[in-house]
């Protein structure tokens, strides 16, 4: 039996991201499932739905789109439409580092992590991730004025998150990463 890798894709819940906002997300989705790998994010709207939509839009794929839901949200924005396997949890989340935030399965489960853009939720699974180390590599993708819970590109390269502004690099991430963990 293969264990695939599981890439989680974290970011803004904003329904309706700009268009610029929404391309990277969809390709990151669409290269996760190309690699086999399931995909994994909180299962609402905004970025993880458009990381869900890019990977499911491959027919071929062996992976799962799998979305770690937290308890009280609204249906039908929780878990959104590109979620096949949703994992309803207990956690309400009200302090997203807290015991009870499902941040910490999103970071236990995955093998790496892209952040893109976000608020509070987000940095603080990129700080969980952080603290983890080695365990769970993690790269942020942020244009230049865009920032994860009030953290820059530059505050974001000294808690040790690398930081790419294109596809091309979070590929070259997600593949050395992947490559480490073959060996």
């Amino acid at each position: 039996m293969i264990q695939r890798k599981v890439i989680a894709v974290i970011g803004s819940s904003v329904v309706e991201l700009p268009d610029d906002q929404q391309q990277l997300p969809y390709h990151v989705g669409k290269w996760i499932a190309e690699a086999q790998c399931h995909l994994l994010t909180g299962g609402g709207p905004g970025v993880m739905a458009t990381a869900g939509k890019g990977f499911c839009s491959v027919s071929s794929r062996v992976g799962l789109s799998i979305g770690v839901i937290p308890d009280g949200k609204l249906a039908g924005t929780y878990p959104n439409a590109w979620i096949e396997l949703p994992i309803y949890t207990h956690l309400k989340g009200e302090n997203p580092k807290g015991s009870d935030s499902r941040n910490h399965i999103n970071i236990r489960t995955s093998h790496a992590i892209v952040a893109f853009l976000g608020g509070t939720g987000t940095r603080a699974e990129v700080e969980l991730a952080v603290a983890w180390g080695a365990t769970c590599p993690i790269v942020a993708c942020l244009g230049e004025q865009e920032m994860i819970g009030g953290l820059g590109a530059e505050a974001l390269r000294n808690l040790g998150v690398p930081v790419v502004g294109d596809l091309d690099g979070i590929i070259e991430f997600l593949n050395t990463a992947l490559e480490g963990m073959r060996r």
